[in-house]
């Protein structure tokens, strides 16, 4: 809705003609409220930002049918996060003529300040900048925060408006017991409401809307007990990351030694072509399809023995075509063994012998490569012998969910279940509404459902404008997978169920932000996150545990960790927090400490003096240049603020001019003042 009110604001003011550029889950509902609100936008999906596309060079091209779309609102911003992608080179085309920009996203930032450097660039493409930062210099500036010499927030807060829960109840907000608005109370005074020791509201549309109470709860497993006691059997065949490509792989482990096809090109003709674009298509390969098989032993039986079953096939396939005398490698190759199934076996490798003839056989060690291959046919095969006998009933983890959701408050009005996988959204599916017999039990995994309709039936509250019909009834449980994690409005629901393991916080905040949200006619919304437990791990507490787990992700994932998306990477002190329940508020994550204040805050400030005393904030505004003010201090710091042009900076100098910091949160922090406080002369 905020971007929504955004494009209309410019709409209005400017007669702008806007482009929202959004990911391709979030279409529909942008062209639902494009013409519920007559944004006068048109919508295009962030899948159709291609290089060397026809299609895109029609809409996006000097001449294309956007090229006078004025103003560019980009919905989710953080997936242009990496700047190494056809999508972002597209993007930062589009806009450097110019255009009106407004990025929109909850999570700027996933893990790395480069992050939103790349965000910014998209409309800052020259690394010389006119923001008040030292060096003036981007590319500069963030080298020095990744060196820990500079912070982020000092620049954020020239480019960022944020809107966190703390800064919507204090500069908006009411005191429920005495309705005295929160912008009126001391910072002593108002804390109380703001940490929710007392109950406090905004007005909106003249109705009282409070910020739900947020409660985390950890649901407990025993995965070991899940895979029949194979657990660690299992988890030391995935693999231990390994040194070098070349160790070699212990007798029980697999060698994934078809996502390294380079390793096995007989080392004369390793870095002549074809072979050297084999080095930089399987650099991460490896890693990844191993990080890949780890996570889907975790999220669930099915899933894991459901990519079991497709990889055997593949690798099948790949040792029979080494049988045939040729190489499948290349992406043409890999696609047609993925579509084996549409062709005769006889026209599959009569397709490969013509997809790969540009590798030779005899470039490589062929029989090094069978023998690696043979080696994991038979462990994938043996993983799968073991896993297939495994039924829904022998399932704990799946029997836990069952059990749990019978109960308060799981059991009562709506819950939204997601999961990492579209397998595992399934077989949740069919084991909560067998022959889906009951209406009113969903599952959306992809695009294989109209997520405005299903969004509607889930949410019809939250979302009018979705409205559904009347012989299709509302949802109470819905399964999905993260193609429901942005954007959406599902504060109807105020139960959301992680059923796989959090290695990050991003997601955990992504799909929590469905339910928690301002409006919401609950009083407290809660997360429910499964963790799983080993044998070993009975006797021991949550922080033991969690302890272990975090251990067995480091030890089977290990340096390949470098090849996750930040989104995806272990974040320990979130995964403390998450499941010790010292999450409940989430700032952790939200940078909300009261040592610093930003310039968002400020200007609160500035409003709030203007519209309750125009003469005072007249006689500010009116004051010459260089006048002085003090208030008492533990330090003796002095500040002074500087002007050149549009070139604004302040500073904090020791009592001998020595410059100390340029940190303007922090300086504002320190000379902040309550109204009564009297100056130092």
């Amino acid at each position: 809705y905020i971007g929504a009110a955004l494009v209309k604001h410019f709409e209005r003011t400017e007669g702008a003609r806007a482009l929202i550029i959004c990911p391709p889950a979030l279409s529909e509902m942008w062209e639902r409220y494009n013409e519920v609100y007559r944004l006068n936008a048109q919508v295009l999906s962030i899948g159709k930002l291609q290089e060397n596309n026809s299609e895109t060079e029609r809409l996006l091209g000097p001449e294309g049918l956007y090229k006078d779309r004025d103003f560019v609102l980009v919905d989710e911003s953080h997936n242009f996060r990496h700047s190494d992608t056809q999508r972002y080179r597209v993007l930062q085309n589009f806009l450097a003529v110019g255009k009106k920009c407004v990025l929109v996203t909850a999570t700027p930032r996933n893990k790395s300040a480069w992050d939103v450097y790349h965000q910014i660039k998209l409309f800052h493409q020259e690394d010389k900048t006119d923001i008040p930062v030292d060096p003036p210099d981007l590319k500069r500036y963030f080298k020095a925060i990744e060196r820990g010499e500079k912070r982020l927030p000092d620049l954020l807060a020239h480019v960022l408006i944020r809107r966190t829960r703390r800064h919507v109840l204090r500069w908006y907000g009411f005191a429920a017991d005495t309705q005295k608005p929160l912008a009126e109370l001391s910072d002593d005074e108002a804390r109380p409401y703001l940490r929710g020791d007392k109950p406090a509201y905004i007005l909106v549309g003249g109705r009282h809307q409070s910020f739900p109470k947020r409660e985390l709860e950890t649901i407990a497993y025993n995965i070991d007990d899940t895979y029949q006691g194979l657990y660690e059997e299992i988890r030391g065949s995935l693999g231990r990351p390994r040194k070098s490509p070349s160790d070699k792989s212990a007798p029980d482990e697999l060698t994934y030694a078809r996502y390294g096809l380079w390793h096995y090109v007989l080392p004369e003709k390793q870095k002549a072509a074809p072979y050297s674009e084999l080095h930089r298509a399987g650099v991460n390969l490896r890693g990844l399809v191993r990080v890949m098989l780890f996570k889907r032993f975790e999220s669930s039986v099915h899933a894991f023995r459901e990519t079991l079953g497709r990889l055997l096939r593949i690798h099948e396939r790949f040792l029979e075509a080494l049988r045939q005398g040729m190489v499948p490698a290349g992406e043409e190759a890999q696609a047609l063994m993925y579509e084996a199934e549409a062709f005769e076996e006889s026209d599959l490798y009569d397709a490969l012998r013509a997809a790969t003839g540009k590798y030779k056989i005899e470039d490589f060690d062929i029989e090094r490569l069978a023998a690696d291959i043979a080696k994991d046919v038979g462990i994938i095969r043996r993983l799968l012998d073991l896993v297939r006998p495994i039924t829904s009933e022998k399932d704990a983890k799946l029997q836990t969910l069952l059990a749990k959701l019978k109960e308060p408050p799981l059991s009562d009005g709506k819950r939204l279940i997601f999961t990492q996988y579209a397998d595992t959204a399934r077989y949740l599916f069919e084991n909560l509404n067998p022959g889906g017999k009951e209406p009113d039990i969903d599952v959306i995994s992809s695009a294989d459902k109209s997520k405005a309709r299903v969004v509607g039936r889930f949410a019809p509250r939250a979302n009018p404008e979705n409205a559904f019909y009347g012989e299709e009834g509302e949802i109470r449980t819905l399964i999905a997978t993260d193609v429901l994690s942005e954007g959406l409005n599902l504060q109807d629901c105020n139960k959301v169920l992680n059923y796989d393991l959090h290695w990050n916080p991003v997601r955990l905040i992504q799909r929590f932000g469905r339910i928690d949200r301002i409006g919401s006619e609950h009083a407290v919304v809660y997360g429910f996150n499964f963790l799983p437990e080993a044998k070993l791990d009975r006797n021991l507490g949550l922080r033991a545990t969690l302890e272990r787990r975090i251990r067995e992700i480091h030890e089977t994932i290990g340096e390949d960790a470098a090849i996750l998306d930040n989104s995806e990477k272990v974040n320990e002190e979130a995964m403390y927090a998450i499941y010790e329940k010292k999450g409940v508020q989430l700032s952790l994550f939200e940078d909300e400490g009261e040592a610093f204040m930003d310039l968002n805050e400020a200007e609160e400030v500035l409003r709030q003096l203007r519209r309750e005393n125009r003469a005072e904030y007249e006689r500010i505004a009116n004051l010459r240049d260089g006048i002085r003010a003090a208030k008492k201090s533990e330090g003796k710091e002095l500040y002074v603020f500087c002007q050149s042009g549009r070139y604004q900076q302040l500073i904090l100098a020791d009592p001998d001019g020595t410059e100390m910091s340029r940190d303007v949160p922090h300086i504002l922090g320190l000379i902040k003042a309550e109204p009564e406080a009297a100056g130092d002369g």
